[in-house]
Order: structure tokens, then C-alpha cells, then sequence
């Protein structure tokens, strides 16, 4: 089996983009500051992805205050 990291890599990268700007849709209307939301967001999925989708998961269940 051939590992080709840089498939792998590029494939990651388009999901975290794909995460980050789901998470930022999310929080529209219910976050006072969005691009803090959207830097948290990024983190996440750059450090530790599974948190990152999980912070996206918190956006999308959270009731508009």
C-alpha cells in the first residue's frame, strides 16, 4: 500500500475549509464576534480536527439567544 501524504494532506485541508465555513454559517446570528468564532474554528481544525467538528456540532444545536 502506497501512503501518499500529500493526497492526504490536500484532502484534509479542503475538509477543514469545508468545516470552517459551516461552523461560521452556524454561528451567524447567534455569535456577537464571527471572525473570533471563525479563528477558534480554524484552530480546532488545524490542532485537534475531531474538536473542530465538534465545535461546529456546538453551532449548529445552539439556540439564538
Amino acid at each position: 500500500m502506497v501512503f501518499n501524504g500529500t493526497f492526504w494532506g490536500q484532502v484534509f485541508a479542503v475538509l477543514a475549509v469545508i468545516i470552517i465555513y459551516f461552523t461560521v454559517r452556524f454561528a451567524k446570528g447567534k455569535a456577537s464576534n464571527l471572525p473570533l468564532v471563525g479563528f477558534y474554528s480554524f484552530l480546532l481544525n488545524f490542532i485537534f480536527p475531531p474538536g473542530g467538528w465538534l465545535y461546529c456540532l456546538y453551532w449548529a444545536k445552539r439556540k439564538c439567544v
